[in-house]
């Protein structure tokens, strides 16, 4: 008998423990904020006939 209770308070407080962390807030969106950098669309200049996908210099590795 004092085996099961052992056993069912060990039980018990895994239950409860993973409910705890799995219950937790995850702030990896605020984390993501830190690096994220906006663009003004307004001072990306791009020529009146459009960009000539030929010249666009892609490196080796990318």
């Amino acid at each position: 008998m004092n085996i099961k209770k052992i056993f069912l308070g060990f039980a018990l407080a895994a239950c409860i423990s993973l409910v705890s962390f799995s219950c937790t807030p995850n702030n990896t969106a605020e984390e993501d904020s830190l690096y994220e950098q906006n663009i003004d669309k307004l001072k990306i200049k791009v020529p009146a006939n459009g960009i000539d996908k030929l010249k666009i210099k892609v490196p080796k590795n990318g």
